[in-house]
């Protein structure tokens, strides 16, 4: 029995000490919302990114939720995706008091 307990803590260890880096690159204190979602909210700036390459549309919305979460938005609702040589996105930022 004492022989199992450390091999049980050793794994419990390791398990929660494992985090993807895809769950951290994902994490973000704005949330992705429609326009419906969010008529209680004041809208006050606008956002804009851009991206090129195989993650482009990717890096281009991460580059714009960046910027919202720099000014202090709560939401980000996409008005527009223009994807071409460069990827770029245009979206609104709120603030909701919730």
């Amino acid at each position: 029995m004492l022989k199992f307990v450390p091999v049980l803590f050793a794994c419990s260890l390791l398990l929660g000490c494992a985090t993807s880096e895809d769950e951290q690159q994902f994490y973000h204190r704005i949330n992705e919302a429609y326009d419906f979602e969010v008529t209680h909210c004041d809208s006050f700036a606008m956002a804009r990114g851009k991206g090129t390459g195989e993650f482009a549309l990717q890096d281009a919305k991460l580059q714009a939720m960046a910027y919202g979460e720099e000014i202090g938005g709560t939401h980000i609702v996409w008005l527009q995706v223009d994807e071409g040589e460069e990827t770029k996105v245009v979206a609104v930022i709120y603030k909701c008091l919730q």
